[in-house]
């Protein structure tokens, strides 16, 4: 039986369908993980918030909501194409009580080093942009981070913290701030 030759070919997929331009609200996390689920769960509030609303008249233009489980070089991926973008997460700093919400730009806000990575082969979010911008990706110029305080939580539960829960309509509150003003 005759082996297959390997292919030499390093022909790129095609690129994705463009996207819209407008506002991209990802929430990120973990939507089994306790209060790692945060970021879902406040785009499924803002999704319902929004839904009856006319975006222009309601002052926040178009705008496209997420939910993902990505970081680093996925995440700035996914960000290409956008004008401006809000990431909602949880925060473990240990610099604010549980349920906490805190509304900034990205470069505000401490990521983790390299070392700590759930993979070796990915970049922080921060590390992913600059080599995205350097090859001429088109990133949002305003990048917003929506963080909820959490404390550590390792169990797995579809469930929120009370306090964590409790900050579900000030996020929301704060991504349509954001969106409606740009701050």
């Amino acid at each position: 039986m005759p082996m297959a030759t390997p292919s030499t070919s390093c022909a790129r997929p095609a690129d994705p369908a463009p996207r819209a331009h407008g506002a991209l609200v990802i929430g990120l996390g973990n939507p089994l993980r306790g209060d790692d689920g945060i970021g879902w769960r406040v785009v499924d509030a803002l999704r319902h918030e929004i839904a009856g609303l006319d975006a222009e008249l309601a002052g926040i233009g178009p705008v496209e909501l997420e939910q993902l489980a990505v970081g680093g070089l996925t995440l700035m991926e996914r960000l290409v194409g956008s004008e401006r973008a809000i990431l909602v997460d949880a925060l473990c700093s240990g610099d604010a009580p549980p349920g906490t919400v805190t509304c900034r730009p990205l470069a505000e806000v401490r990521t983790r080093s390299a070392a700590h990575l759930d993979s070796a082969h990915d970049a922080t979010l921060p590390s992913a942009l600059q080599a995205g911008r350097a090859l001429g990706a088109e990133l949002p110029a305003e990048i917003w981070a929506v963080t909820v305080e959490t404390l550590p939580d390792d169990r797995f539960s579809a469930e929120l913290s009370a306090p964590v829960a409790a900050a579900v309509p000030v996020a929301v509150g704060a991504c349509l701030g954001v969106l409606r003003t740009g701050s």
